[in-house]
């Protein structure tokens, strides 16, 4: 372990470097660029980073695993390490959660969870390669850039928790990137599908102010978090309704591209199947129910709005109470929140 302050400011001053310039890379610049082009350009700047950020976390690993090697099986933090087939982005979390104040137990972990993971991320962007597609070299670039900021930026906050330093960079568990996706995701929805279907008249304005809101989600921070599948698709539809108003006009056109549009807002719903957000739905809408079952007061308090808002994006009734003037009114919400306590239940659950 590093003797003294020197050494210590060293190591983050390594960090922050580096994940500076990991976030610099802005993955939206390459989404359409084709295969080769890839290979040639975003490529080796991801090998680059990723292999920048094996040899320092190596180098945290040589200085702090003692400290997970010498943690008692009790401590803080060895549940990030119990389950070694956890998803990384979790066990990360897991990590942080479980840190106490002043103990460095949370960065060993950290450095030899994040070791094994980027040498399998190396492995995995030498071979893609020899690929031809450009999802798959985009996908394992942004997977690859993904985990080394999860990396960079867990250690730099485990560090900062056991009172090193300040923390650089902002961390966000995995729950709270799939809340703001979700979120995002809904305002999509919002935008493009709040009045009804468009007929040949209403068609170029809708497909207008569709196209506004893909560009605007496209600007939007939380954009990269999106999966890749997913940005790629929406970067085609936003190509083809950019070609449509420019060229075609053809109405027929017109509604089948808006009808490929609707399917694929909605399939943008399929970020409720996240891990982390089936945990915090089934969650919350249990606790929200068994608050609206006994509070006797007319309107929510504070704590029980946030709740609710929490869950923008689930599903549209509560989008829709969400947005209205009786959002904190305890009828208002005791029939929807109850259907979604008897989805997440299950059928087989008591009632």
């Amino acid at each position: 372990m590093p003797d003294g302050p020197s050494e210590l400011i060293e190591f983050k001053a390594k960090l922050a470097s580096l994940a500076d310039r990991v976030l610099a890379v802005d993955i939206r610049a390459y989404e359409s660029m084709p295969p080769d082009q890839l290979a040639s350009e975003l490529q080796p700047v991801v090998t680059e980073l990723l292999t920048a950020a094996n040899a320092l976390i190596a180098d945290v690993l040589d200085a702090y695993g003692n400290v997970r090697v010498e943690a008692e099986p009790g401590a803080a933090g060895a549940g990030a390490l119990s389950s070694p087939y956890a998803v990384f982005e979790h066990a990360i979390d897991a990590a942080i959660a479980a840190q106490t104040t002043s103990s460095l137990q949370a960065v060993g972990d950290i450095a030899f969870l994040a070791h094994l993971e980027l040498r399998q991320r190396a492995a995995r962007l030498e071979h893609v390669t020899w690929c031809r597609s450009a999802i798959a070299i985009v996908g394992e670039c942004d997977s690859a850039l993904r985990r080394v900021r999860k990396a960079l930026t867990s250690i730099d906050v485990a560090f900062a928790r056991a009172g090193i330093g300040e923390a650089t960079f902002d961390f966000a568990s995995e729950l709270e990137v799939s809340l703001r996706v979700r979120r995002a995701c809904a305002k999509l929805r919002g935008r493009v599908l709040a009045a009804a279907e468009p007929s040949e008249e209403t068609l170029y304005v809708r497909l207008r102010s569709a196209g506004t809101a893909i560009a605007m989600l496209v600007g939007w921070e939380v954009y990269p978090s999106l999966r890749v599948r997913d940005r790629l698709q929406l970067r085609e539809l936003q190509r083809r309704i950019l070609d449509w108003l420019r060229q075609d006009k053809d109405p027929t056109a017109g509604l089948r591209l808006w009808q490929d549009l609707v399917t694929f807002i909605r399939m943008l719903s399929q970020v409720n199947r996240r891990q982390e957000l089936v945990e915090h739905d089934t969650r919350t809408v249990l606790e929200l129910a068994d608050r609206l079952a006994t509070v006797e007061r007319e309107s929510l308090s504070d704590d029980a709005l946030d709740l609710l808002a929490s869950l923008e994006g689930l599903d549209d009734e509560v989008d829709q109470l969400l947005a209205s003037r009786s959002r904190s009114l305890r009828d208002a919400w005791r029939e929807p929140i109850a259907r979604l306590a008897r989805t997440l239940r299950g059928p087989g659950a008591a009632r």
